[in-house]
């Protein structure tokens, strides 16, 4: 990749800029996608929950009648219930958005690696002394394991 950005005449600042720009962008897209599957999700089992109650409604006024007890952990299992099959269905089919959010973390892992990889022969070929090349390596991983840790966390 080093010789490509020579033959294009592209210096090695740019080519480490370029690379890590993409890697944010796929970081983003992969944020965006998974917020997306997330919200999917959680219409879906509401959708199916609303329709789940609404179906068991007048049995389960007949048992609140009775039991108030029974009747409210009937319908905390059918709800749990209805959850769970929902969830698992939505495992088993997998749509254009589950491909695209893989391929989006596939292309942001590699991104990652080679930008950490051009980072790394950049210091390798820039520093003369052995000390500041194991230091500015060890401060490289550590800020990859940082960035790294931010773009699998979740906002709730």
């Amino acid at each position: 990749m080093l010789d490509a950005a020579h033959d294009e005449q592209i210096s090695e600042d740019e080519l480490i800029g370029l690379v890590l720009g993409f890697s944010i962008v796929f970081t983003a897209l992969q944020s965006r996608i998974r917020r997306t599957l997330a919200k999917r999700r959680d219409d879906t089992v509401r959708r199916a929950k609303k329709e789940a109650q609404s179906r068991n409604d007048l049995a389960l006024t007949q048992l609140e009648r009775s039991d108030p007890k029974a009747a409210e952990a009937v319908k905390t299992a059918m709800l749990d219930a209805v959850e769970h099959k929902v969830v698992h269905r939505l495992q088993d089919r997998r749509s254009m958005l589950d491909f695209l959010f893989l391929l989006v973390g596939i292309c942001q892992r590699i991104a990652v690696a080679i930008s950490i990889q051009l980072l790394a022969a950049s210091v390798r070929a820039q520093q003369p002394s052995r000390l500041v090349r194991t230091v500015s390596l060890v401060a490289l991983a550590a800020f990859f394991v940082f960035v790294e840790s931010l773009t699998n966390r979740a906002l709730v």
